[in-house]
């Protein structure tokens, strides 16, 4: 009797250990999730910064808990009943959702950790910049689908490497609202760009690029091959047919090679700018805190292929600086960002009846300036003079000597600075 006894406890036991296992496995998935979709941009931006595959891999929902969802839903109208219906006869559509059993979704994450690194970003110094998210449309085999996740979005997520001082943007997919939080946030593909719209051109040039590598090494193939012509032109349509697909899903099936290849095309960001026809120069001068005089020269370029897109470069000195510095320029909206190099500082700036307005600003120590810059005439040998060094690279750096002196001593205290002053602008006919 004794013997039973302590077997059926035992059993009992183990039973619920189990069932406390399992419910802590889902209990830790769902217990720190997001409340907004914003948050859960930012989880997910974080899991790439830090590379972190099992925090990304919590962020989305457990097949059973999503068959639980559509088996015990509590819209019992009769059109959710037969939406509801569909998905238990399609029960793949959830498991598509849970990466234990769909291993794309960990694939494409570590695809994008690897391209990323490979176009030059160095994840641990990168900050989220913003967002851009849309409601995600629901296929047909999606239906039903709205009563377990009623929102769904997809969108572009804008990252800044404050090191390199360049803007990635990457992909998001399937961000879906589930039991009061928001999960999934599946990445799918990355570039450097900052707008939607040089995002989208640099995926179009990456497609056009892999077509053409495919078809080189299709060409190539036929030449040594000593079949017969159909066998030849099969094995050229093989290399197509698989370089499309790679570059519309941004899979990876090419493997390692596909991403040193990647690498290659798109370092020719120097080439593109070349092709850029400059179609107007605005020249400024203004002051840092209405005492340090500035000139700024800004260019407006586009790219002949497409003459709606519009491309910008500056150059700036102010003070008693010697050199002139170029500025990365990112435009969205009214705002202008202008970026030194290296990264020192930046200028936030919005620009209304000709006149730029807004602060510039120390990345280390948060130290800055209030800016005034009125668009004026230039003359023709000076702005020959700021052509040249653009054109040619001749323009200096943050971190030399002469540019180093004048920010440091003005930026120390922006108060005691005003009051002890004693700059005078440099005589312009030294560069007329």
């Amino acid at each position: 009797m004794k013997k039973h006894t302590f077997l059926v406890l035992l059993f009992l036991s183990l039973l619920a250990g189990a069932l406390n296992v399992d419910a802590g496995r889902h209990g830790r998935r769902y217990k720190t999730l997001p409340a907004t979709e914003g948050d859960l941009v930012g989880r997910v931006m974080k899991c790439l910064q830090n590379q972190d595959t099992i925090g990304y891999f919590n962020l989305f929902p457990p097949f059973d808990s999503l068959w639980q969802m559509v088996m015990h839903n509590p819209d019992h109208s009769p059109e959710a009943v037969a939406q509801l219906n569909e998905l238990k006869e399609h029960p793949r559509t959830l498991v598509e959702f849970d990466p234990y059993y769909n291993p794309a979704i960990m694939d494409r994450f570590s695809y994008v950790l690897k391209k990323g690194a490979d176009s030059g970003i160095n994840w641990p110094t990168v900050v989220l910049a913003r967002y851009e998210l849309e409601k995600q449309p629901a296929g047909r085999s999606m239906v039903g689908y709205e009563k377990v996740a009623p929102e769904r979005f997809i969108g572009y997520v804008f990252l800044r490497d404050l090191g390199a001082r360049t803007t990635f943007c990457v992909t998001l997919s399937e961000i879906q609202k589930f039991k009061g939080t928001f999960v999934g946030g599946q990445v799918n593909n990355i570039m450097e760009a900052a707008t939607i719209e040089e995002y989208n051109r640099r995926v179009e040039y990456e497609h056009n690029y892999f077509v053409r590598v495919s078809l080189a090494e299709a060409d190539s193939a036929m030449a040594n091959a000593k079949a017969d012509s159909l066998h030849a032109d099969s094995v050229k349509r093989g290399f197509l047919k698989e370089a499309r697909a790679d570059s519309v899903m941004g899979t990876d099936s090419l493997g390692k090679k596909k991403i040193s290849l990647l690498s290659g095309a798109m370092a020719d960001d120097d080439t593109l700018k070349i092709r850029r026809e400059v179609v107007e120069r605005k020249y400024y001068e203004g002051k840092f805190d209405d005492e340090i005089p500035v000139e700024m020269l800004v260019r407006y370029m586009k790219d002949p292929q497409n003459g709606s897109k519009m491309y910008w470069d500056a150059l700036y000195k102010f003070g008693d600086q010697k050199s002139y510095i170029k500025l990365e320029v990112t435009k969205t909206g009214d705002k202008w960002e202008f970026d030194d190099d290296p990264p020192v500082g930046s200028m936030e700036l919005i620009l209304k009846n000709k006149v730029f307005t807004g602060s510039w600003v120390n990345n280390e120590s948060q130290a800055g300036y209030d800016v005034v810059l009125k668009e004026s005439a230039v003359p023709p040998r000076k702005l020959e003079k700021m052509e040249k060094i653009l054109e040619e690279g001749l323009s200096g750096r943050t971190d030399e000597a002469d540019v180093q002196s004048e920010k440091t001593e003005s930026g120390k205290n922006q108060k005691s600075k005003k009051k002890s002053a004693t700059r005078k602008p440099k005589n312009r006919s030294d560069d007329e």
